[in-house]
């Protein structure tokens, strides 16, 4: 972490050829191994194995010096203490994480965005998140809420997506729910998956080996594409709300999924899987979450990865091209297709050539 500048990040200075991983992959071929009963003729006898014997010897143990040893003098001074191992929340270790991603924290709270000296662009960020929240109907406005109903709280939560150069990408603001605040009953199922970057690199060393398309998609509005099953209240922070009862903090009534809450991860995921699956037609891996594929991809087959919002589609032209525009026609997901020989992918650095067939990544800007 960097206390003057409050960026936390984590990187790794490596370079990785992706070209040669899909090769060792196909020279590694499993070996079969086939058992099949020896012959043996009907009139013979099977002979039993022959026994085991084991012959014991006693121990002559007479001149064993059984007297203890002297007892050692206590030190001078104690040793230090080792303080016990600090305990980790479930999931990925810091060790596992492979994948470096930079947010420069933003304002905390609506009026001090507003008095920033980027208020500008903090305006312009925060009048996007409430047009999205209109346009995709998240929540309704209510007067009051039944008697025993669960009523969360939300904030603003506002940060700065740096690149790798250092620059800034955007300003991004998000209205996220408070689903600590959450009770048995408002939510079921709150697991979700995401792929690994093995899988990625794997993927990107099929796009280099066949020399095939690839493109990269984002959807701007994930979590709020998908309808919520239970009945949740929400107040609003303080903003510029359309209320029609003119409160400053709105009480709404949630629609559809949002971030903070918690199952809206899991029902995000679900609601990709099943349009990938259903629709496109694709085969979700076992063995990889996140990983769809189908068809040949040196003739007409395609693959997809997906991590939260971020889409990467390898395949044919064709295929690509199709495939990207049915995503921005359900989830508006936009991007670049194709991308260029050097571009961005989940904050790595992704450079081809495509005259060698082989493509590199590396996050070396995150720790210059």
């Amino acid at each position: 972490m960097d206390l003057n500048s409050g960026r936390v990040f984590i990187a790794c200075d490596v370079k990785s050829d992706e070209s040669t991983l899909y090769h060792l992959l196909l020279k590694t071929k499993p070996t079969k191994i086939a058992f099949k009963p020896a012959e043996q003729d009907e009139d013979s006898e099977i002979e039993e194995p022959p026994k085991l014997v084991i012959q014991s010897h006693p121990i002559d143990d007479s001149d064993d010096d059984l007297t203890p040893p002297p007892e050692t003098p206590p030190p001078e001074t104690p040793p230090p203490e080792i303080p016990p191992p600090k305990r980790r929340r479930s999931g990925r270790t810091a060790a596992n994480v492979s994948i470096a991603m930079m947010i420069e924290r933003g304002a905390k709270t609506y009026h001090a965005a507003l008095d920033a000296e980027d208020a500008e662009q903090w305006t312009g960020a925060i009048g996007k998140e409430m047009a999205s929240m209109e346009s995709h109907e998240v929540f309704t406005f209510v007067e009051k809420v039944p008697e025993g109903a669960t009523i969360i709280g939300s904030r603003w939560v506002m940060g700065r997506k740096v690149m790798a150069n250092g620059t800034i990408d955007k300003w991004k603001v998000r209205l996220v729910g408070r689903g600590d605040l959450q009770k048995p009953g408002d939510y079921n199922d709150i697991t979700s998956q995401v792929i690994d970057s093995a899988s990625i690199r794997l993927a990107l060393g099929l796009a280099a080996k066949h020399d095939i398309q690839i493109a990269v998609l984002d959807i701007p509005t994930a979590f709020l594409s998908c309808a919520l099953h239970e009945t949740l209240y929400m107040r609003l922070p303080e903003g510029e709300w359309p209320d029609p009862y003119g409160r400053a903090r709105p009480l709404v009534k949630l629609n559809m999924t949002l971030y903070g809450i918690k199952q809206v991860n899991r029902e995000y995921y679900e609601e990709v899987f099943d349009f990938i699956v259903d629709n496109l037609n694709l085969q979700a891996s076992i063995a990889a979450p996140g990983l769809f594929f189908g068809g040949n991809l040196e003739a007409n087959g395609v693959s997809i990865t997906v991590y939260v919002d971020d889409i990467m589609i390898i395949g044919t032209s064709v295929f690509v091209a199709s495939i990207a525009s049915r995503l921005y026609d359900r989830f508006k997901a936009a991007g670049q297709v194709p991308v260029p020989d050097t571009f961005q992918y989940l904050a790595m650095t992704v450079t081809r050539d495509r005259s060698k067939r082989s493509i590199a990544i590396d996050q070396i800007g995150y720790i210059k």
